[in-house]
């Protein structure tokens, strides 16, 4: 018993410290690409400034635009945990809340947050690493719905949930992109997951 602890707090350090330099790493680069324009930041700077290897860059990020994504999904252990465990509510409705919970962490926690909505609007070259991130994302939703309900992985009642999950966090990252008011990420996904609830409740309309 002691040892499977002790292993399991040595594992959660290790990933705690792999998430500290992939946030250092991230950061430095949106730093960098908000001061001087992601096409004029070479991978080598970013390594330098992050005083990190080029090769270990390369092994959290695929590209310089891939870091100046704050994070992949899924990040709050205690989030997914209350997603699995509470069948209180709908699953719809549990992934809505488990995505604002994701983000609502990242913004308390992760400094580069706060830079990503400049970086998001400014550099187009970001979007389609952000919708790679969704994609990943979408794969990840889709196991953890099939846990949720004691489907198979794969199942088709899972990745359709999952798709629609990801199909309302993409309107919700876009109004966000293209936002002129205070309104934050989150917020967006408030709203675009009750559209989706409040379509679902309309009454069939006639042929």
């Amino acid at each position: 018993m002691g040892s499977s602890t002790s292993e399991g707090q040595n594992n959660d350090r290790a990933e705690d410290r792999r998430r500290e330099l992939r946030e250092t790493i991230s950061s430095v680069a949106m730093r960098l690409a908000l001061e001087r324009g992601l096409h004029s930041v070479t991978v080598d700077e970013i390594a330098r400034a992050a005083n990190v290897s080029r090769r270990t860059f390369f092994n959290y990020f695929p590209s310089k635009a891939a870091a100046c994504i704050p994070d992949d999904f899924p990040q709050d252990r205690e989030a997914v945990r209350l997603f699995l465990t509470d069948q209180s509510v709908p699953t719809l409705t549990a992934l809505a809340r488990l995505l604002w919970l994701q983000v609502a962490m990242a913004r308390r926690e992760t400094p580069e947050f706060a830079l990503f909505h400049d970086m998001w609007r400014r550099e187009p070259e970001i979007r389609p690493e952000v919708y790679a991130v969704l994609t990943r994302t979408e794969d990840d939703l889709a196991m953890l719905v099939a846990r949720r309900e004691g489907r198979e992985p794969g199942s088709v009642e899972a990745a359709t949930v999952a798709a629609a999950s990801i199909a309302a966090l993409r309107v919700a990252v876009e109004q966000w992109r293209s936002d002129e008011s205070p309104a934050l990420l989150e917020d967006r996904i408030r709203e675009s997951f009750a559209a989706i609830t409040q379509a679902g409740s309309l009454p069939p309309t006639e042929a």
